[in-house]
């Protein structure tokens, strides 16, 4: 089992975080993240409710596979998908992730939870905390490595690409 614990420090509210970018209606800014900054294939939110006291999201994406070991390319294959579960709590403005691959589903967990802490007037960190654990003989902790690996270096991108985008907007 593997974790990663992420700290970055974003120039908003945490009501904007949550609002504009994590479930802005539109969806631009991840719609922009996944596809032009991050350069998924695929990012399509399937679901999406508003159900008074949480938030519930459905998430279809598809990372670009680069970089795999052998043996890690030859247990996940040469596309990869998976599908991202989200449930907010908006009293505790705590996001809980849920990741389940469309490769191995039975052996892989990735689970998180997102949350921010004020640090002054329009600044928050933003934590984000995941476990992944594989269960595959032989590979799972170097598919630990990668799966954790390409987390942080999402959410590095999407740390600066936040602040970036906030300071565009105006927000």
């Amino acid at each position: 089992m593997a974790e990663l614990k992420i700290r970055h420090e974003l120039n908003c509210t945490d009501d904007t975080f949550w609002n504009k970018i994590v479930f802005d209606p539109q969806d631009t800014f991840n719609r922009h993240l996944y596809h032009e900054l991050l350069k998924f294939p695929k990012y399509q939110v399937t679901e999406l409710k508003d159900e008074g006291t949480r938030m519930t999201r459905k998430v279809h994406i598809e990372p670009p596979v680069e970089g795999l070991p052998g043996p890690v390319k030859k247990a996940l294959g040469d596309r990869l998908s998976y599908l991202e579960e989200d449930e907010f709590d908006k009293k505790t403005k705590r996001l809980i992730i849920k990741v389940t691959p469309s490769t191995l589903a039975d052996k892989i967990r990735i689970n998180g939870e997102m949350y921010c802490e004020p640090l002054g007037e329009n600044k928050v960190a933003r934590f984000a905390n995941f476990t992944v654990e594989v269960k595959v003989f032989m590979v799972g902790g170097m598919i630990e490595e990668k799966i954790i690996a390409d987390l942080k270096k999402s959410y590095d991108t999407a740390a600066g690409a936040t602040n970036e985008w906030l300071k565009s907007q105006g927000l």
